[in-house]
């Protein structure tokens, strides 16, 4: 039961604490070398609900950075921004970074909003001009919804994940999309389909579809060259490898992508690796915004499905049950009053087995009165887990599980073990990672490989690992090095779960991903 509970808190809550998940403060005073915000004219808008509609044409923008404009912002990041400097290389490109939004659609497929940053070289360099290729990137997961890529205030949500995209992509010539997903920013659905496989695909490509339709709208118009390549990090990893099957599917071109540090086995990792992850950990899991992480993960389950419980009273506990479906994703101006929505323990001392826990362990637990999930609702789940054993093993089909448990169905239905790339794909993470692990990737791989995917077009780096001869990630490799000394020196545990996952495999992938897409440029 322990190890169960460890799972369901690591996979609702992969990549909540990820890089860059602070809140976000006022904004602060643009750095020397970046303009104000310039004028894009006058707008024209269009509410259809239509899929990739561009709402906003041409859209604001939000910053405009020279060259060293960049190179001051990336100042305000410490050592973190001086190390990415360092190895993103001097910047050829200024960047406009505007904010669009597009039409989408929930995990129901009810019509919605979203928005994202569209960071888009500009100068007089070869590098900054004509037709540019397309990057799209996938943040992490987050119990805040007040999310806006493309932010360079350190203080900001995903902001060292927004500078790394500018200096290592929009800086060197890529046209960069990152959206903020349905349920986040100025997005009206009131929730966020996390880790939904199939709207996650559909947001990313209607992003797409907006961005491509705002390019030759803006002030001096941008075209792509028609290379689309697809990244990112923790939910993002899961975002990207999401839309790359979509694509294929839609029919849509993709040059390569690469994932990162995503619960793309979804089913193998709650089901296989119980009894891996450190109940400690995850007892500390379960504060407020961790909570409300699960919340979130159990929402989009229910939303896309509508068969997790009758009643939300059937999961969670009263008096909590009522809320607990809009209480995430929360503007990040309530989160100091959160501690009093939410009960002080997750799970309660009546699961089976706690009694033989330590004390120290037993103290993690509650009474029913003062915990927010319900024994029961895991006690038939542990039953059905039980009497249904499904194989972990990529062979086969593993996700052809019979089981009568809706809350295993949804995971194994956004297991992404079910398709086959025809493009190049890396998958980047970190052996030491405890909140992802690296078995997802390890998995995934396994299973393209006994499914036919070309020889060598699917490869997997465990970016915690000694450089070789000739290795053309000893960049990537010396960038998670680097940014385990950035903790150390700060004070800091760089194996800490949250150090590791958030910050050095981050750093790293990211160097891994501009090197694997410069050999498709």
């Amino acid at each position: 039961m322990k190890t169960l509970i460890s799972l369901l808190l690591l996979a609702a809550t992969a990549g909540l604490a990820g890089c860059g998940g602070k809140s976000p403060s006022a904004p602060a005073k643009l750095p020397d070398g970046i303009p104000p915000i310039l004028d894009p004219g006058t707008p024209v808008f269009d509410y259809s609900p239509a899929r990739g509609t561009l709402v906003q044409s041409p859209p604001p923008v939000s910053q405009s950075l020279t060259q060293s404009g960049l190179s001051a912002a990336a100042g305000r990041f410490g050592s973190f921004g001086a190390q990415l400097m360092n190895v993103a290389g001097s910047p050829q490109c200024g960047i406009d970074i505007h904010q669009i939004e597009y039409a989408t659609v929930g995990a129901t497929g009810e019509p919605t909003h979203a928005s994202a940053a569209l960071m888009v070289p500009s100068g007089s360099a070869p590098a900054c001009t004509g037709k540019r290729p397309l990057l799209l990137y996938g943040h992490g997961s987050s119990a805040v919804k007040d999310i806006k890529m493309g932010s360079l205030d350190p203080a900001a949500p995903y902001s060292q994940a927004s500078l790394g995209l500018a200096a290592l992509f929009a800086a060197q010539g890529y046209v960069v999309l990152a959206p903020n997903y349905a349920g986040y920013d100025s997005s009206p659905l009131p929730y966020h389909p996390h880790q939904i496989a199939e709207q996650m695909g559909m947001d990313m490509i209607d992003a797409v579809a907006a961005a491509r339709k705002a390019l030759p709208k803006l002030k001096v118009p941008v075209l792509d060259n028609g290379k689309l390549f697809l990244t990112g990090y923790s939910e993002g990893g899961y975002a990207a490898m999401a839309a790359h099957r979509a694509m294929q599917a839609a029919g849509i071109s993709v040059t390569a992508s690469a994932p990162s540090s995503g619960t793309y086995a979804q089913a193998a990792q709650f089901e296989a690796l119980l009894g891996q992850p450190n109940l400690l950990y995850a007892g500390g899991l379960a504060g407020a915004e961790n909570m409300l992480g699960m919340a979130i993960q159990f929402t989009a389950w229910q939303k896309a499905y509508g068969n997790l419980y009758a009643s939300p009273s059937e999961l969670y506990s009263d008096p909590w049950a009522a809320s607990m479906e809009t209480l995430a994703p929360i503007a990040s101006s309530a989160i100091p009053g959160l501690g009093s929505k939410l009960p002080p323990f997750l799970m309660s001392k009546d699961l089976p087995n706690v009694p033989a826990l330590s004390t120290a362990e037993q103290a993690m637990y509650g009474t029913p009165a003062t915990s927010l999930l319900k024994t029961s609702y895991f006690v038939r789940l542990l039953a059905d887990i039980a009497a249904v054993p499904c194989p972990a093993t990529s062979n086969g089909d593993p996700l052809a599980c019979p089981s009568s448990h809706a809350m295993r169905r949804a995971w194994f239905k956004n297991d992404l073990r079910s398709w086959t790339p025809t493009a190049p794909m890396l998958m980047c993470g970190g052996h030491g990672d405890g909140k992802v692990p690296f078995m997802n990737a390890q998995l995934t791989a396994a299973y393209f490989q006994a499914h036919g995917v070309a020889a060598g077009l699917v490869s997997v780096l465990d970016v915690d690992s000694a450089s070789t001869a000739n290795d053309p990630y000893a960049a990537a490799k010396a960038s998670f090095a680097g940014a385990r000394q950035i903790i150390i020196a700060s004070g800091g545990n760089p194996d800490s779960v949250e150090n590791y996952h958030g910050f050095t495999a981050f750093s790293g992938c990211s160097v891994a991903a501009r090197d694997f897409f410069a050999r498709y440029q």
